[in-house]
């Protein structure tokens, strides 16, 4: 009986969230959180124009069967005091797209590159060659 209670209670959850972000035609089904301030850190990540555009590229390639995922891949620890977010492309890949760490105070986001292990501003990401 309490799993269907907190099956219920995250029901609940995702559809407010989808409210709230229904005017964006964003994905609130596809954002994983655990908490409240993980949902706050992907919802700054969902509003990037960078993921909104991926999104909608899925969605059309997919004829609308599919989006992104955004996820929490891991939460700040001393060694990275950083939310680290991945955005996935939905069935049939699952590719990461992008790698987003985002800091728990600011809720600055900022861009991860894994190849040189390095995070950038989202302002040097844009104007850098890896920019998509």
């Amino acid at each position: 009986m309490l799993s269907y209670f907190k099956f219920i209670a995250k029901l609940l959850a995702f559809t407010l969230i989808g409210l709230s972000l229904q005017n964006n035609q964003a994905f609130a089904q596809h954002i994983q959180a655990n908490n409240a301030k993980e949902k706050k850190v992907l919802l700054h990540i969902a509003a990037l124009p960078e993921v909104q555009k991926r999104s909608r590229e899925i969605k059309r390639l997919s004829k609308g069967k599919t989006d992104i995922t955004l996820r929490i891949s891991a939460d700040p620890e001393l060694e990275i005091p950083y939310y680290q977010v991945n955005v996935n492309d939905g069935a049939p890949t699952y590719n990461n797209h992008y790698q987003f760490a985002v800091d728990p105070k600011t809720y600055q986001v900022f861009f991860y590159d894994a190849v040189s292990n390095r995070q950038y501003t989202l302002a040097e990401w844009r104007k850098s060659k890896m920019y998509k």
